[in-house]
């Protein structure tokens, strides 16, 4: 029987199973936690892959500064808005048609894809969109209905044909300023052999590198305030931001999994935002098996939880189902900031009232969060 693995950022042994796990089941991790110190008026210092791979940093505590140049692109934006020396790059002639016929054809589409589609145009200003639409892309696609069925206008739904595939083209900002901009808590960086980050100041962090990649379709940093907020509720403490989320129609008959190899969502986990689940060990649509690290996150620590997240001095609870068949059978864990679960595949969970940076690797796959019912 499956269980979780519990360690704690301030007991840095506790953490060695958890990585030892991790790089066991997926050979081409590597996994573990550092701490960078750097004076926050100097020039910084570089950060760079230890393996060759792609190197994600995930902020445990403290704050820095990442130093990022003139051209610098970025897909945020759709939360808090960038500053004013990012300029939004301009729908050009294939994309700007495709998303007029969207909005300008809601009621043609099924009710069901058309909140995606809603999501995806309160980006859209004008020529400019701004912000990344993987999401809204990958809800269309696991729906599960076929394409005949999402428009009743074929113009309709030859765009969203197109949509499928042109997604990733769109919602880019490019810097025209060089210069160092703030990250925090829950704020992810991401680095290469061939693109090292040069950072400043002190924080913690966890990291994850993929030793047998060499790109990353995202970019040196994904910071929480400039992301839309993704929850499917509209309650006031629905917070659920998406650094790293599932690129879908990139999977092929060599890459099962396509470009994903790691996601990440920080999300404050209630009754309203999860429910009792399982990743299976035989994935459907095949690939890797869905495993997840749980970073519990302190909400006093995070700026961008401000005004969704209401600070507490008690810890929250990780709840562990050991039979996936049977949600009346269950372990309550009591949870602090600063724990780190390893949740494998085939283990029942469902958090309560928990801030955390949860990281799933290959990622968040389509079609494989396994509700558990009541026998």
């Amino acid at each position: 029987m499956e269980q979780p693995i519990v360690g704690h950022i301030h007991k840095l042994q506790t953490l060695i199973p958890i990585i030892d796990r991790c790089q066991t089941e997926y050979h081409d991790l590597k996994v573990s936690h550092d701490h960078f110190s750097s004076s926050l008026s100097g020039n910084g210092e570089q950060i760079t892959s230890q393996h060759n791979g792609v190197k994600h940093l995930f902020i445990l505590s403290g704050q820095g500064e990442i130093f990022l140049d003139i051209g610098y692109r970025t897909q945020e934006g759709d939360g808090k808005p960038l500053p004013p020396f990012y300029e939004p790059d301009i729908c050009d002639s294939e994309n700007q048609p495709i998303l007029k016929t969207l909005s300008e054809n809601l009621d043609t589409m099924h009710d069901k894809i058309r909140p995606a589609i809603d999501s995806l145009l309160t980006r859209l200003s004008g020529n400019v969109l701004v912000g990344d639409i993987s999401y809204p892309v990958r809800q269309m696609m696991e729906i599960g209905l076929p394409l005949r069925e999402w428009s009743t206008r074929p113009k309709v739904r030859r765009a969203l044909e197109i949509l499928q595939v042109n997604y990733s083209q769109l919602g880019w900002s490019t810097k025209k300023v060089a210069g160092f901009e703030p990250f925090g808590v829950g704020d992810q960086l991401t680095v290469t052999d061939d693109e090292p980050i040069i950072v400043r100041g002190e924080f913690d962090y966890f990291w994850i590198e993929n030793t047998q990649i060499f790109m990353t379709h995202t970019t040196a940093t994904r910071r929480l305030s400039y992301l839309r907020n993704s929850s499917a509720s509209s309650a006031s403490n629905q917070f659920r931001r998406l650094p790293l989320t599932w690129y879908p129609h990139t999977e092929n008959e060599d890459e099962p999994d396509g470009v994903n190899s790691i996601n990440n969502h920080v999300v404050y986990l209630t009754p309203q935002s999860n429910f009792a689940h399982y990743h299976p060990s035989s994935p459907v649509g095949g690939g890797s098996a869905e495993a997840q690290i749980y970073l519990i996150m302190d909400a006093t620590q995070t700026p961008a939880t401000e005004g969704w997240v209401k600070p507490q001095s008690r810890s929250g609870n990780l709840r562990i189902y050991p039979k996936l068949d049977d949600s009346s059978y269950y372990q309550d864990m009591s949870l602090d900031p600063g724990s780190v679960i390893y949740i494998p595949p085939d283990l029942g969970h469902y958090g309560l009232d928990l801030l955390a940076n949860i990281i799933s690797f290959p990622g968040f796959k389509p079609h494989n969060m396994i509700p558990i019912h009541s026998s």
